[in-house]
């Protein structure tokens, strides 16, 4: 009789197995659920805001996510021409007040060196960790906010 460990085959694939990964995510995701006794569903609810221009185009974003009852900003764009215009303050501020609504008393994201970590911290975001190991002087920070 063969064990489970016997069984497998390692492959590694280089194309996109869409369906693969969505069975193995849904299975991460299950997983984390129990290992939290739901509190990952609270308040499991998507938080997106567009900046649109006159004629409707999306000229900025913010996309996040919600779980532990923290805010998770995954996306924050906004187009070159339209930012030092009040702008991202009033997507971040609009996505934590809605997020705040729903329970969430946490917010949190990742920003680089070459991005935006000044706004964050203008925004009341702080720093709790770094990594300062990529090539070219590129550092990575990750900041958190009580909501």
């Amino acid at each position: 009789m063969s064990s489970p460990k016997q069984d497998v085959e390692l492959q590694i694939v280089y194309e996109d197995h869409e369906e693969d990964y969505k069975a193995i995510c849904d299975r991460l995701y299950n997983y984390n659920v129990r290992e939290t006794k739901g509190l990952l569903k609270r308040p499991g609810k998507s938080i997106n805001l567009f900046l649109r221009d006159k004629e409707g185009l999306a000229v900025g974003g913010i996309f996040c996510a919600t779980y532990c009852e923290t805010l998770y900003i995954d996306n924050f764009w906004i187009d070159e021409e339209y930012r030092n215009h009040g702008s991202g303050k009033s997507l971040i501020l609009q996505a934590e007040s809605i997020a705040s609504s729903m329970g969430c008393k946490l917010a949190h994201t990742s920003t680089f060196s070459y991005q935006a970590p000044e706004f964050y911290q203008k925004m009341g975001y702080e720093v709790f960790g770094v990594i300062d190991e990529y090539p070219e002087g590129i550092v990575q920070y990750f900041l958190k906010k009580r909501l």
